[in-house]
């Protein structure tokens, strides 16, 4: 089992090179004062640091809970969250728990996914389109999916393949596992309602990483409680619990402050660089094709090259992104890639794209 190659080239990262490689929010954008006051008041009481529920705070179960119900037209009761050490321990919990031996993905696929079923020797198939389900799928196996900004490709589901996902899931009994790390992030703020509302046999994702700081490593999993029960005896046998103290700073946040607020300063900040990397790809690098995203973190395109060998090249001059080729589970060449423009500063992204059309 080899390294994910974008922790490869993080580890890689020094104080000269321009990233656009991992799926990295903003730091400017963490509400540091905010959190700071939340830990205090974390502090004030010892069983912050005690041992926890494998479920997770109630507390904060309450307020995912509500938010699906208010915001997602999803009714979803704190029973049916348990709360994960991040988004990337859901993989592998649900996995253990529920898939036997194949899982279906999108070409391409979020990496850290990916890297999580081939850790558990996982049958791996991949699909282009949701018609492409039907062919594969049946009551013995998985499908994982992201439906909003799917990290790499940027795209989000229409409503007609969201039916037509549905049609296919409610005919072959597959297993969904619903990856929505990105649905608060539409640029016009909208949310879209996930597939898992409409479809039972269902484990749908979300996580704090993106909208609040990936470093407290919290995330949740919303699903029925007889399929949580399987999930949380696995999660017993890993970690117990999520980090306590990360749990209660996150409730102090949202008790105390509108989550809402802060994400639509995120929405804006992230509109206006993809805008700016847009431009700057657009005149600098003419040769790379992409459609703009209307959400997310990412940029996706394509070279007239093997963006894998580009990318090594752009490395040794100090700029990175992410070529394709890791993006599927078989490794293919691709001349597609990916960009990252929440964590780079406008400076630094027209610097970096200047540095790659260079080397072009």
């Amino acid at each position: 089992m080899k390294r994910s190659y974008i922790r490869e080239i993080l580890d890689c990262i020094n104080e000269d090179t321009i990233s656009f490689a991992g799926g990295l929010p903003s730091s400017t954008n963490f509400p540091l004062k905010q959190l700071e006051e939340s830990s205090t008041l974390a502090f004030k009481d010892a069983n912050v640091l005690q041992y926890a529920s494998s479920n997770g705070l109630l507390s904060l179960r309450e307020k995912i809970a509500s938010w699906y119900t208010t915001y997602l037209d999803f009714p979803t009761s704190p029973e049916e969250i348990i709360i994960t050490s991040g988004s990337q321990q859901a993989f592998d919990m649900i996995s253990k728990a529920c898939i036997k031996k194949e899982i279906f993905v999108e070409e391409p696929s979020y990496i850290g996914a990916l890297n999580a079923y081939r850790l558990l020797n996982l049958d791996i198939k991949g699909f282009k389109k949701v018609q492409d389900l039907k062919q594969g799928l049946n009551k013995h196996n998985a499908v994982y999916t992201m439906t909003s900004f799917q990290n790499p490709s940027t795209t989000s589901y229409t409503q007609e393949e969201k039916m037509d996902f549905l049609n296919i899931l409610e005919e072959k009994k597959s297993l969904l596992i619903e990856d929505d790390a990105y649905m608060f992030l539409a640029f016009n703020g909208n949310i879209n309602k996930p597939l898992s509302a409409s479809y039972e046999n269902s484990f749908h994702l979300g996580s704090f990483s993106k909208i609040i700081s990936p470093g407290l490593r919290v995330g949740w999993i919303r699903a029925k409680k007889k399929d949580l029960d399987k999930v949380l005896v696995i999660k017993e046998a890993l970690d117990l619990h999520t980090s306590s103290l990360s749990q209660h700073i996150i409730n102090n946040y949202l008790e105390n402050n509108n989550i809402f607020s802060h994400l639509k300063e995120i929405r804006k900040d992230y509109e206006n660089k993809m805008v700016f990397m847009s431009r700057c790809l657009k005149k600098y690098l003419p040769s790379f094709s992409f459609e703009e995203p209307k959400g997310g973190m990412f940029i996706y395109g394509s070279f007239e090259c093997d963006s894998f060998l580009l990318a090594k090249k752009a490395l040794d001059n100090n700029v990175a992104f992410v070529p394709a080729s890791v993006f599927f589970h078989d490794n293919r060449k691709s001349k597609q890639a990916r960009f990252n423009f929440s964590n780079a500063s406008l400076e630094e992204i027209e610097k970096g794209i200047i540095r790659l059309g260079k080397l072009l």
